[in-house]
């Protein structure tokens, strides 16, 4: 597993451009490129792949410059979207593609075949074919093929799009299990925020051909530097209001902002506090498993609160028209 690293990364075609100032992955580290659809980031990890050259920049694994290594030499492992899996071969025959191709010894690759589907749970499926498995059982399979390689870094590309809910959760945390029992190099690509604040060391979100912001999940999720990462990952509260002596009023609450002038402020649903009182009015409800989101009206602006329902002042079956709230986290945008 090596570091990689993106720099001046610069590709046009038609009417849209990548464009990536610098971007890595570190050693060992399990970064996600997060971001709606025709964002790039599928463009982004084919590059690092080597299927796609760009038109300026540099690509790095580790110290060595890779952008004219062939994908083949670089040694890298590949989990589709649709699997990829060859449908005459049998389990055993998929995941031993790659090292066949490598001219591995064969009782090397039974040893390290069956260490690979030790990995991903599949012991005893040897001998079955793709139509003989389930959709998150072909994406074990895809996976087991990626990894037995040994590669120095693992990508993936919207591995689990095609897998219902259920599913999709329990491989997720495998393949989070996985890579940190490895500690191999991962680089993810998803659209699904709650699967990128699930697993990941860092996110990279990207939008319209760049990147907005690089941090932690949470990080990310409680003080996005843009309004595009604070409204993608999740529902955001965002005031304007005026400042005056490094505050900011807005109802009974007073936000401490250190400057004068016209401020955003930025808060999530679940930083609101509510309580009794007549400060806002409560237009709107909505009962979720465990807990209630609110649309409240206070001065003129309508913001988002969400709280466990044992966490209400009231019944959550009487709903009343007006309630006082507190925010208790916000960050400036």
């Amino acid at each position: 597993m090596v570091r990689v690293e993106l720099k001046g990364i610069k590709l046009k075609w038609e009417d849209f451009q990548l464009d990536i100032p610098h971007l890595e992955a570190k050693h060992g580290e399990f970064l996600t490129l997060l971001g709606p659809s025709g964002c790039g980031k599928t463009t982004t990890l084919r590059i690092i792949a080597g299927f796609e050259k760009p038109d300026s920049g540099e690509v790095y694994f580790g110290d060595q410059l890779i952008n004219d290594v062939p994908p083949y030499e670089r040694n890298i492992g590949i989990v589709f979207q649709d699997y990829a899996l060859f449908p005459h071969m049998n389990v055993f025959e998929n995941i031993a593609f790659g090292l066949r191709m490598r001219r591995i010894p064969r009782a090397e690759v039974e040893r390290k075949v069956k260490h690979a589907l030790e990995i991903v749970g599949l012991e005893g499926f040897e001998k079955r074919y793709p139509e003989q498995l389930s959709g998150g059982q072909q994406q074990r399979v895809a996976l087991a093929r990626a990894l037995v390689i040994e590669p120095r870094v693992l990508l993936l590309d919207e591995p689990l799009s095609n897998l219902d809910a259920k599913i999709r959760e329990r491989l997720r945390g495998e393949i989070r299990r996985i890579q940190r029992e490895l500690g191999i190099t991962t680089i993810y690509v998803t659209h699904d925020q709650e699967e990128a604040m699930a697993i990941s060391d860092r996110i990279a979100v990207m939008n319209v051909g760049t990147v907005e912001q690089v941090g932690k999940p949470l990080e990310l999720y409680y003080k996005p530097k843009s309004e595009f990462v604070a409204k993608f990952l999740g529902l955001s509260n965002i005031l304007e209001l005026k400042a005056k002596n490094g505050r900011a009023e807005f109802g009974s609450m007073v936000f401490n902002v250190g400057i004068t002038g016209s401020v955003r402020i930025f808060f999530r649903p679940e930083s609101v506090f509510i309580e009794e009182g007549e400060e806002g009015e409560v237009l709107d409800y909505e009962l979720l498993p465990g807990r209630i989101r609110l649309k409240i009206e206070v001065d003129g602006n309508i913001i988002t609160a969400e709280r466990f329902l044992s966490e209400l002042p009231f019944d959550a079956s009487k709903i009343p028209k007006r309630v006082g709230i507190r925010v208790v986290s916000y960050s400036l945008l």
